[in-house]
């Protein structure tokens, strides 16, 4: 099934994300970007072409938009993708 997500990289997003997330509230928006960019790419190269990836990497692009130092961070609106990234991730188990 398309829609499925391998264990390893659901682990790896949810980790990911609570990372940045975690990051943006500490006002560490460095990590933050780091931690984005590597879900941006984890979610390019470990997921099949589907809604679920198009959506991710959306979000993904949204929070980096959103924590990009030229245009000043806005914090609220990159935890609020964040999180909506992260609900979109299938209950592991």
């Amino acid at each position: 099934m398309p829609d499925d997500l391998p264990s390893d990289v659901h682990a790896v997003l949810s980790q990911l994300l609570e990372e940045t997330e975690t990051a943006i509230q500490a006002g560490e928006f460095e990590t933050a970007r780091r931690t984005i960019d590597t879900a941006t790419t984890v979610s390019q190269n470990k997921l099949p072409e589907s809604d679920r990836r198009a959506q991710l990497l959306h979000g993904c692009g949204a929070v980096t938009d959103a924590i990009a130092p030229a245009d000043g961070v806005d914090a609220d609106v990159a935890v609020e993708y964040v999180r909506a990234m992260a609900q979109r991730l299938p209950e592991s188990g």
